[in-house]
This record gives C-alpha cells, sequence and structure tokens, in this order.
C-alpha cells in the first residue's frame, strides 16, 4: 500500500483533482448508459483530466466495466468510489486498482484492504478516525464531506497531522471554488455531483488551462 499511497500522491501534485463520475441508475440495462459513461470519460481526458473515478456497483457485470475502462483509457489514473463494504472490497481485489475509497472509515475494511495492498482512502470527519487512519499508515486521508466540515476542521487535522499527510477534500465541491479550496490547505480535491450531467464545465476548464 506505501508504493500506492506514494505513486498516487505523485500524480496528485502534478494535478490535484480527481473526478468522480458514477454510474446511472439502471445503468447495465441499457447499452446507451455505457456509451453515455464513455463519452464522458473521454470528454474529461480531452481536457486534460489525469485522475478519474468510477462508482462502485454490486451488479456483477461492474467488473468487466472497470477492465474495459482500464483498457481503453490508458492514460488516466482510473480508482474506483464508495468502497464501503467486504463485497464492494472484494470485488476490487482482483482488478489491481491503483487507488479506491471509501466515503468513511471502517477499520475492518481498510485493515483487509491494506492485507490485499488494495489502497482504499478513508473517508475522515472527526479526529478519532484521523487517528485511526494515520496509525494504519495511512498518508492520504479523505475530508468528507468537505463542504460542511469547512475550513476549521482541515486546520484542526493540520495542527495534528505528520509532514508526509496529504488532505484530499471531497464532498459538495464547485469546479468554480477548486483554487480557493487548494490555497486553503488542501492538497488535492474531488469533485463529481456539483458537476452538472457529471461533464466538465467552463470553470472546471478553465482551472484545467490555468494550473
Amino acid at each position: 500500500m506505501k508504493v500506492k499511497q506514494n505513486n498516487l500522491i505523485k500524480s496528485l501534485r502534478i494535478q490535484p483533482l480527481i473526478v468522480v463520475i458514477r454510474l446511472e441508475h439502471n445503468f447495465f440495462n441499457l447499452s446507451q448508459k455505457k456509451e453515455n459513461l464513455l463519452l464522458k470519460i473521454e470528454k474529461f481526458t480531452e481536457i486534460g483530466i489525469k485522475n478519474i473515478e468510477i462508482g462502485w456497483d454490486s451488479s456483477p457485470e461492474w467488473v468487466n466495466l472497470i477492465l474495459e475502462i482500464k483498457n481503453k483509457f490508458k492514460s488516466i489514473n482510473i480508482g474506483v468510489a464508495s468502497i464501503s463494504s467486504r463485497q464492494s472490497l472484494e470485488t476490487i481485489l482482483s482488478l489491481d486498482l491503483n487507488y479506491s475509497m471509501s466515503p468513511f472509515f471502517n477499520k475492518e475494511i481498510h485493515i483487509k484492504a491494506i492485507k490485499h495492498n488494495q489502497l482504499v482512502i478513508p473517508g475522515i470527519s472527526n479526529i478519532e478516525n484521523f487517528k485511526e487512519a494515520i496509525n494504519l499508515g495511512y498518508k492520504i486521508i479523505k475530508i468528507f464531506p468537505a463542504s460542511k466540515l469547512g475550513i476549521n476542521f482541515l486546520n484542526e487535522l493540520q495542527d495534528l497531522k505528520t509532514k508526509d499527510t496529504f488532505f484530499i477534500g471531497a464532498g459538495g465541491i464547485k469546479s468554480k471554488s477548486l483554487r480557493k479550496l487548494l490555497k486553503s490547505g488542501y492538497d488535492a480535491l474531488v469533485i463529481g455531483r456539483e458537476l452538472q450531467n457529471q461533464t466538465p464545465d467552463k470553470d472546471l476548464e478553465m482551472w484545467i488551462k490555468d494550473y
């Protein structure tokens, strides 16, 4: 896990943003929905996005979808969002993902992930879980939901962190706020639901050009 953490940090220092794309309702019932997903990923690659997470799904077809995406978009650092149960963790172990994320801290899930060398970045919303995550060896910490926890919570963690702790802000983040939040102390950010139709908007495109 140490190598995967270091590699992700290196990637995010080059471009401190992860875009999350979640599957549409009844995604696997209509082939057009998969085509829409692939087009969305293509649009993000065209503007220069380097890190994309795909939402986890319980469908048996989901694993093959991720393999297809990894094969089709080799220049993208593909991860998976919403790993929060044994089932979701077990389905990603065979995928050899560079990273994945959980919306909250689940010690049992994280211990099993570490055992299998799978990076499942914990979502942290309180000081106690932050300390537990650090004790498990996590250098990358996701602060979630960042928009509700606010900068004061980030500042509290800044006082407790080690020098190599890397903070990712996620939850309710808008593309027009990327610059401000990165200047406030986040090392990287996750954006997803705030993008209309989960496609690039003008603020995101401008940020990419200027970064």
